[in-house]
């Protein structure tokens, strides 16, 4: 007799791997895509002014008003058209949960470059749909041509864009996200999760043009990863219907007021992006140095091959207290390491790491 998972789970979900996060303490952590640095103290003493004051025995703000319009007036666009979520990972799920209707000759379709950030297949393949994988270009751009054929022909009801893209922190150009826009005629979601480290501008105040855009951000990657603070950016008719499959008072309240003292104090932020992005060029040019492959990237992580030796070179910086994320099998790559860009000291036990390794 079959088991209760065997006659229940899809097997299409059976066939994935849970996300497993290394476990113990680690004194040098670059796998998560983190903001090395703590937030700025004067963020910080206003978060912990307005916390202790938070009435932790009622329900949050169902609507995040005052988070919405902190977001809105940071990123230029109306807070009618800001959705907030228990980071952008809830977020993705209700457009997966909104717009899956089927076509009458078969199941829902969601369209992705490849590689990609792996939870867009996930979250797919858990709401039924289709995936369709394009793949990138041998340099990790995006395939124009083909994935406007293959949408003309598979008419998906969501199409993701991760810009820059995770894992290969590559920037895909307005010119070629407008062309997808104008050809697609589902959802089209640019996400920019790592928007910030790009120098590009948002496509945030581009969803009064687009109907089918959806924008995602989140403060994630900037100082806020243990807040899981999302933000969606669409046209309201588009709001309106994941609205109605958004659980309700998803953000809480610590949440959402410490998003919007991040957000209204975010040029203090800024400086720490531009450290960032200086220990990114920096970093590269070590990597480069010490023997590996390291790719452009525009995100605050640099994707990087070791000659085939990506599995040991993370178990071997695993045992000296350094972590990375190891990714097998990528499509168009193979094996690779995603590294997260570190404070100068961390970047420094990493080369000397690697330097260790090679030797």
């Amino acid at each position: 007799m079959a088991s209760v998972k065997e006659r229940l789970v899809p097997e299409a979900i059976r066939g994935l791997e849970a996300y497993a996060p290394p476990e113990g303490k680690h004194p040098v952590r670059l796998n998560a895509n983190e903001n090395p640095f703590a937030l700025p103290e004067p963020v910080m003493g206003k978060i912990r002014a307005v916390l202790g004051a938070c009435p932790l025995n009622r329900y949050p703000d169902p609507s995040c008003r005052n988070l919405r319009d902190a977001f809105a007036r940071r990123f230029g666009c109306r807070s009618d058209h800001v959705m907030a979520g228990n980071g952008s990972d809830e977020l993705i799920a209700l457009l997966l949960w909104t717009f899956r209707r089927g076509s009458s000759t078969g199941s829902p379709a969601v369209m992705v470059p490849s590689p990609t950030f792996n939870m867009y297949v996930i979250g797919a393949l858990a709401a039924g749909f289709e995936v369709e994988r394009v793949p990138l270009t041998a340099d990790l751009k995006l395939d124009i041509d083909e994935m406007i054929r293959r949408t003309r022909r598979v008419d998906p009801n969501i199409l993701f864009l991760s810009n820059p893209n995770n894992p290969t922190g590559t920037v895909f150009g307005q010119s070629e996200v407008k062309a997808v826009l104008e050809a697609c005629r589902g959802v089209v979601v640019v996400d920019e999760a790592y928007g910030d480290f790009s120098r590009e501008p948002t496509w945030c105040p581009h969803v009064e043009e687009y109907p089918n855009l959806v924008v995602l951000r989140t403060l994630s990657k900037v100082g806020g990863a243990a807040l899981r603070c999302g933000f969606m950016v669409a046209q309201p008719d588009l709001i309106e219907e994941v609205n109605k499959v958004r659980q309700p008072f998803n953000v809480g309240t610590l949440t959402q007021e410490a998003g919007t003292i991040l957000l209204e104090h975010f040029h203090l932020i800024e400086k720490q992006i531009e450290d960032v992005i200086v220990q990114r060029d920096t970093l590269a040019a070590g990597l480069a140095e010490g023997g590996l492959t390291v790719f452009p990237s525009a995100a605050n992580f640099l994707l990087v091959q070791a000659e085939g030796r990506e599995a040991q070179l993370s178990a071997f910086l695993h045992r000296q207290g350094i972590v990375v994320k190891f990714l097998p099998r990528l499509d168009v790559v193979g094996d690779a390491l995603r590294i997260t860009v570190g404070t100068a000291e961390e970047n420094k036990a990493l080369l000397e790491g690697v330097k260790t390794f090679s030797c």
